[in-house]
């Protein structure tokens, strides 16, 4: 998975005061051509979320049958495919717990207006089995996740999955100081030697810095 926020310049101060000083501004042509989607933000408070969260439950618990009777056939696409709104889900409102970071108590997911890439569940790369040692799981739970050995495994296993752009794509290139600007001038010239100048020379006219933004947007 791979998130996106849908903000304006304007707006991404709080933001980056979340989640670091650092970015790419890629445009929302590019975001479609890729098959990124706005997450549906829920309440926890609501009848519908608890209804939504039942009904996905019980879709998993069938799922979970099928697997292990070895009647794969009944995985139908339709079936997968109502599953799959579980990977576009997103809490409302809930605590925001970052390493390094305090914790914030009651923090507005929503305020982010995440788009969201997730490989889809029918690319050739990936499987519906998980009990074959060589496929990918769609879905993962918490229990398979909660340590840096067991995240680096399961990253590693997808690492031929790829979310790729153009330097035409890029809007803006984010750092966090002014005295980092040349440092990043310097590495597009040296390691992006395959685009023209032409090209380099607009990236660097979409450099911004952290300070800028604060300051004066």
């Amino acid at each position: 998975m791979v998130s996106f926020c849908d903000l304006k310049l304007s707006e991404v101060s709080s933001h980056m005061s979340k989640y670091g000083h650092y970015g790419i501004g890629l445009t929302k042509e590019w975001a479609n051509r890729n098959g990124l989607n706005p997450v549906l933000y829920i309440s926890q408070h609501s009848p519908f979320t608890e209804g939504l969260i039942k009904g996905l439950d019980g879709i998993h618990a069938h799922r979970r049958k099928f697997e292990e009777s070895g009647d794969y056939d009944e995985l139908t696409t339709d079936y997968m495919n109502i599953f799959n709104t579980y990977r576009f889900v997103k809490n409302y409102e809930a605590p925001l717990q970052r390493k390094g970071h305090e914790k914030i108590e009651k923090y507005r997911f929503a305020d982010e207006r995440e788009w969201r890439y997730v490989p889809p569940l029918d690319n050739s790369s990936l499987s519906l089995s998980i009990n074959n040692s060589s496929s990918i799981a769609p879905f993962v739970p918490i229990s398979s996740i909660k340590t840096e050995k067991q995240k680096r495994e399961l990253n590693s296993s997808i690492s031929h999955i790829g979310l790729h752009f153009e330097p035409e794509d890029i809007r803006y290139l984010i750092v966090e100081r002014d005295d980092e600007i040349s440092e990043l001038i310097t590495h597009l010239e040296e390691v992006k030697g395959r685009f023209n100048q032409q090209t380099r020379d607009r990236l660097k006219s979409r450099i911004l810095t952290a300070e800028q933004i604060n300051l004066d947007i």
